[in-house]
């Protein structure tokens, strides 16, 4: 099966449905060993994927998730970073998830750990004493209670756990560092993504319009980070409507002076927590900043402003209010009731 698998990778007609289904289900499969699955992740990296094909696996990937229900006319955004961008940055999507729920948006973020920078979203989440990594039931009860949600991909998609040792061992990116960002469980209709370069913005812009996102934009800065910069320049293409349109974002353009300096870099967890306790308390710096463009950029993709300097103000009063730091703190009341039981 294999054998045949990788010669069809490596015809470049183009994949079909049942292809990709295929060759997910041989990836995943508990009877396929790791030299199959390794194989079958470098002819894969080999092929180049299509913009197509990528829709056709993060479809399978959706197919095998675990779903997480809300209403569909909440209409809730997810935030994240892709990773892998050439100059890291901080957790800026992680702390926007509750600027832009406390400023009236519902979100259902999906994030994992980071599998090569210091901190990733569920490390950072973590640091916070939030149950994200171990308890489905808290992200259910987190956005019953304020409309915000923390989906950690390894719980969501159990699928993808049997990959894990194939992936560590071929040391290139697979499909799966791109099918992450595109593969929210909850199938959220409004998302801003972050990526590394503008070939990769174009591509999940793409993507996530096959993928039948209403609004979706993909950024990625001057400084090669897959965040909004709040000292430059960032780049974002928004797919709406079946069109792709450029939208170029200036810092300076938003953000008085003092929400564009400083540094703005990754943390680890336990410091990653503290700096967004501080931003979330009000603090100022660069990391504010890029804090409150992407804000702003989310309310603005889930047709909760008008514009992304509207956007970029509720953000400014969801911060300076009080109201995004609470939220976290209703979270942290919440995180009690799921608390392991201490040994005795």
């Amino acid at each position: 099966m294999t054998e045949s698998l990788l010669s069809r990778l490596i015809d470049p007609k183009p994949l079909g449905p049942v292809e990709a289904r295929a060759t997910l289900d041989a990836l995943v499969s508990p009877d396929s060993g790791d030299p199959e699955r390794a194989a079958l992740l470098v002819g894969l990296a080999v092929r180049k994927v299509s913009i197509d094909e990528l829709a056709l696996f993060a479809r399978e990937i959706g197919r095998r998730a675990v779903r997480f229900p809300y209403p569909r006319s909440h209409g809730p955004v997810d935030l994240c970073g892709s990773g892998g961008a050439r100059t890291p940055s901080y957790n800026v999507s992680t702390v926007s998830a509750f600027v832009v729920a406390a400023a009236g948006a519902p979100v259902i973020k999906h994030g994992n750990r980071s599998a090569r920078g210091p901190c990733g979203s569920s490390d950072l989440l973590e640091a916070l004493g939030l149950p994200v990594t171990t308890s489905l039931p808290f992200a259910r009860a987190t956005y019953r209670a304020v409309h915000l949600a923390f989906l950690h991909a390894p719980l969501y998609h159990p699928a993808t756990r049997s990959v894990a040792a194939a992936r560590k061992a071929v040391r290139i990116p697979t499909i799966f560092n791109q099918l992450g960002p595109l593969s929210n469980p909850a199938n959220v209709p409004f998302q801003v993504v972050g990526v590394p370069d503008v070939r990769a913005a174009e591509r999940s812009a793409r993507v996530l319009g096959l993928l039948g996102r209403r609004r979706a934009m993909a950024v990625s800065s001057a400084e090669g980070c897959d965040e909004f910069s709040p000292a430059g320049t960032t780049l974002g293409l928004l797919s709406s409507g079946g069109r792709i349109y450029e939208r170029t974002f200036e810092a300076r353009a938003f953000l008085p002076r003092e929400d564009r300096l400083g540094e703005w870099g990754p943390l680890p967890p336990s410091e990653a927590a503290e700096e967004a306790l501080r931003v979330l308390a009000g603090g100022g710096g660069a990391r504010r900043g890029s804090v409150l463009l992407t804000a702003g950029a989310a309310l603005w993709v889930a047709g909760r402003v008008r514009t992304v300097s509207d956007g970029v103000e509720a953000a400014r009063r969801a911060l300076d209010s009080g109201r995004a730091e609470a939220t976290l703190d209703r979270l942290r009341e919440i995180a009690a009731h799921f608390a392991p039981p201490s040994g005795g």
